[in-house]
């Protein structure tokens, strides 16, 4: 049977079948419980299994995720669409008939948990950047004004709310988040104080010099790994190194307060390429901290502190 996604209540309902009853009261007032405990006992690690202030994310922004292409080009809702065409593909037949007889043997999953399971693993996992990730940070260099000029799905946000960073400004390409980040802002300044600044433009062409920020701390998008909605295309990577990394990195370091903490999350090969030519050696990397996930790539938080 043939599904029209077109119209958003229908997207609305295929997620509402994949994360029901989302409770975000309870899940922020936790997080921000969590960031006390932080800011009093900073040498206390929180595990990397630990998904407190995740559903505050996805309950505004997931649904816009689900639009993010993968492999073969397709994102979840298409592949929901054509899963009779991918289910001749052996290797998703093999995970579904897996699930039907060994993982969800007991039907406890419904299908679209099911399919959305078996399309992380066999198309793409696309991730958060978990708040209480974010909030270690924060809870260590105390910024007073955090820049994320790839805002994504909105975990450094939520984490910077439930410690009352005093400002926070992000910026992302995808206007198709605009609904969602209105709608978490609106309930952000129900549980923080933190002065939220979100821009949804090109982060390459925007004048930081209009902006005083003592923190960067952002994710900016991998190397074709994962397709986000009006995001540009590029050829190849040395054309993504020049006319994105390479100037994005250059503006808004330079735009940084003097002696203040500039922290990418990228890959080593990003790393290599772009930011030890133009930032130099980092002082201080890493490792994203998070639960463990098939064809994982090397990432870490490489940190600059910039000279006075």
């Amino acid at each position: 049977m043939e599904h029209d996604y077109s119209k958003n209540s229908q997207y609305s309902s295929l997620c509402n079948q994949i994360k029901p009853n989302i409770c975000i009261d309870s899940d922020m007032n936790e997080l921000i419980t969590l960031g006390n405990e932080m800011l009093t006992n900073p040498d206390d690690k929180i595990s990397s299994r630990c998904r407190t202030g995740n559903d505050v994310v996805d309950y505004f922004t997931f649904e816009e995720r689900l639009k993010t292409k993968g492999k073969y080009n397709v994102n979840f809702y298409e592949f929901v669409e054509k899963i009779e065409d991918f289910k001749q593909k052996k290797f998703i037949q093999n995970m579904l008939t897996y699930y039907d007889n060994v993982k969800n043997k007991n039907k406890q999953k419904n299908n679209m948990v099911v399919l959305k399971e078996v399309y992380n693993i066999c198309i793409s996992a696309i991730n958060i950047f978990r708040p209480l990730v974010a909030m270690e940070m924060y809870a260590i260099y105390k910024p007073v004004h955090v820049l994320d000029f790839c805002a994504g799905w909105g975990g450094r946000l939520v984490g910077a709310c439930a410690l009352n960073v005093p400002k926070y400004t992000g910026l992302d390409i995808n206007i198709g988040l605009k609904h969602g980040y209105d709608e978490m802002t609106k309930f952000l300044k129900t549980k923080s104080t933190t002065e939220i600044n979100m821009y949804f433009q090109d982060a390459v062409s925007f004048d930081y010099s209009t902006l005083k920020y003592d923190f960067v701390l952002t994710s900016p998008p991998y190397y074709f790994i994962e397709k986000y909605p009006n995001n540009a295309e590029y050829k190849n990577k040395d054309q993504m190194n020049k006319l994105f990394y390479t100037p994005l990195f250059e503006n808004t370091f330079e735009h940084l307060k003097p002696g203040g903490i500039y922290c990418l999350n990228v890959n080593s090969e990003i790393y290599d390429a772009v930011c030890i030519p133009l930032l130099g050696e980092c002082d201080k990397k890493i490792p994203l901290r998070k639960s463990k996930r098939q064809n994982e790539y090397g990432e870490f938080i490489y940190i600059w502190i910039k000279l006075e």
